[in-house]
């Protein structure tokens, strides 16, 4: 297991949730524009919710699953999440979202480069996969600039879509195959 569950980047410190975030990250994310990018965000989101998930992320995080961490700022407190959970073999998919106040300011990219480095410094992890709904193509940018590579298209779930559309998946150190969902 890891020595420790936080890490920075040049602007901000990544560490699990905490309970007192909860409002915070309700304010976030309370977004239909958000929830439909992401698969398991319901929409309205309320603090009761964000307290529902970061239970979830501690109990993941003791079984060694899943890693979600706050993007935290020193003054504006959290202004996003970026985390990681097992896919298949020795991949992990990697995910974001960040507050639409800081959107197109490279605050993604800044904390997904900084998880993908404490991964592959506390774990060994080198294989990750990560998609995209299509019609959100500012995360394909992310993923882009940090080198992941478009290997195909499928329908992805979200829960505030209502069901599954089309997105777009990538791959970095891992194959085509496993980020599409089709290895043996």
């Amino acid at each position: 297991m890891a020595q420790s569950f936080e890490f920075r980047s040049e602007r901000f410190l990544m560490r699990p949730p905490e309970p007192r975030d909860a409002r915070q990250i309700a304010c976030c994310v309370n977004d239909m524009t958000m929830a439909r990018n992401l698969a398991r965000l319901p929409h309205p989101y309320a603090p009761s919710d964000a307290l529902d998930w970061i239970a979830y992320a501690d109990k993941a995080r003791a079984q060694g699953t899943e890693f979600a961490f706050v993007i935290t700022h020193e003054e504006a407190g959290v202004i996003g999440s970026v985390g990681f959970n097992r896919a298949q073999g020795e991949a992990w998919e990697i995910g974001y979202w960040v507050d639409k106040a800081v959107q197109g300011k490279g605050v993604a990219s800044e904390a997904a480069r900084a998880l993908l480095t404490w991964a592959e410094r506390e774990f060994g992890v080198t294989k990750f996969i990560a998609g995209h709904f299509q019609d959100n193509p500012a995360s394909g940018r992310v993923l882009e600039k940090l080198g992941f590579e478009r290997v195909g298209e499928k329908q992805l779930y979200s829960l505030a879509r209502g069901g599954k559309d089309l997105a777009w998946r990538y791959a970095l150190g891992a194959s085509p195959e496993v980020a599409m969902g089709t290895a043996l």
